[in-house]
């Protein structure tokens, strides 16, 4: 499957009081849509972004951090396979070194598994949500001096931080807390870490010595979907932080049930003294990550940017090499990254057709994009392939070239 990244006309999503996608304006969305058919709705050329695959068969990446050395740290929650008499420990942290200098770590010996056998779950299984989802090893942060954090859902029996030292020896638990975290930051001005609870809509922070508070609970988004907080990142110029609001679970529509409703999530902002907090960015699909670079500019990871798909059965065998080929929840290659300008001008498309993207970091020019979220190597269909499977990969999008 070849990632795309396209020239486009001006994306549907905009900042602050722009566009929606929802059901609630679908008018509108049509008329904006006559409008750059028939020329009369200014289009913008995107940059043409290079993005390079770096690293392929992962078992689903997630959190990616730059060491001081240079080498990338990633987790990979594994295949969720946690019940019955074959279940086995499969999440792993992994260090990724280029060895040979070509730009990629796709040789053999270039990723290493520092850490293996750790916990983690299909919530499938687990809560019978309809969607193929993989919880365990989740983000993962590193310090200027090499320490390195990440976060871990113990099949729901202990939610913690977790810390390693410069040499990658682990150390235990920073906190514990009661729900699950999807995303870390480190704030170097306050020596603080800064933490996405997404099972109680809430953002907490904790001091490098374990001391921990609240920053500011989230409030329903629309249509009384949970406002499950996926992402998170620091803006350069005010200090305050953005947080990506992934909608969750839509339980009653029109007697069915919605894994998400398109339109809802989005992007807000965060006053970090007082957890007041602004919309950003609106008309997401599915918001899963937030990143910012030096000046400001804001990319924004959506997991899909489609309808959701059919919900699954728990009866349904993930694991069964001949199942048919079901999206699993979220539409499949659907996945994309969008830049939103810290000038205010329009949103950008940088990257397209994405398979569910899942880990937005930026570090010195680039992106590091983890994707390929799901049951590693379940049949799953690519509208430009055909039949294929899911496949863990990582991908670097290079802003400066």
């Amino acid at each position: 499957m070849d990632v795309l990244v396209k020239a486009k006309q001006v994306p549907l999503q905009c900042v602050g009081e722009g566009f929606r996608v929802g059901l609630e304006n679908a008018l509108q969305t049509c008329i904006t849509i006559a409008f750059i058919m028939m020329g009369t709705y200014p289009s913008l050329a995107q940059p043409d972004y290079p993005i390079t695959l770096i690293a392929t068969d992962l078992q689903n990446p997630r959190g990616v951090a730059v060491l001081p050395d240079g080498r990338l740290v990633i987790s990979q929650a594994g295949t969720g396979l946690s019940t019955g008499d074959d279940a086995d420990n499969t999440g792993k942290l992994s260090i990724l070194e280029d060895t040979n200098g070509d730009g990629d770590y796709l040789d053999a010996g270039e990723v290493t598994d520092i850490l293996d056998k750790m916990p983690g779950y299909n919530i499938l299984y687990q809560f019978n949500p309809g969607r193929d989802e993989i919880v365990g090893m989740g983000d993962v942060i590193a310090l200027d001096d090499g320490r390195v954090f990440f976060t871990l859902d113990d099949n729901f029996e202990m939610l913690s931080i977790v810390q390693m030292t410069p040499n990658l020896e682990l150390v235990g638990n920073l906190i514990e807390r009661p729900g699950s975290m999807n995303a870390i930051l480190f704030d170097d001005e306050t020596q603080q870490i800064y933490i996405a609870e997404s099972t109680i809509n809430a953002i907490g922070v904790v001091s490098l010595d374990g001391e921990f508070r609240t920053v500011t609970n989230f409030g329903l988004l629309a249509h009384d979907q949970q406002a499950v907080p996926s992402g998170l990142a620091l803006d350069p110029n005010t200090g305050d932080l953005l947080v990506a609001l992934f909608s969750g679970q839509l339980w009653v529509y029109y007697s069915e049930t919605l894994s998400f409703m398109t339109g809802d999530a989005k992007v807000v902002r965060v006053d970090v003294e007082t957890g007041d907090y602004t919309d950003e960015i609106t008309g997401l699909t599915t918001a899963v990550d937030v990143a910012t670079d030096p000046i400001g500019n804001i990319y924004v990871a959506e997991l899909t940017t489609q309808w959701a798909t059919t919900m699954l059965n728990q009866e349904f065998d993930l694991f069964d090499p001949n199942s048919p080929p079901d999206a699993g929840g979220y539409a499949r290659f659907t996945g994309r990254v969008t830049m939103y300008p810290a000038d205010g001008s329009a949103p950008q498309i940088i990257a397209d057709s994405l398979d569910q993207p899942t880990n937005l970091t930026y570090h010195d020019g680039s992106l590091y994009v983890s994707t390929g979220q799901g049951t590693p190597n379940r049949p799953i269909w690519s509208p430009d392939t055909g039949l294929t499977q899911i496949i863990g990969q990582l991908y670097r999008i290079d802003l400066d070239n």
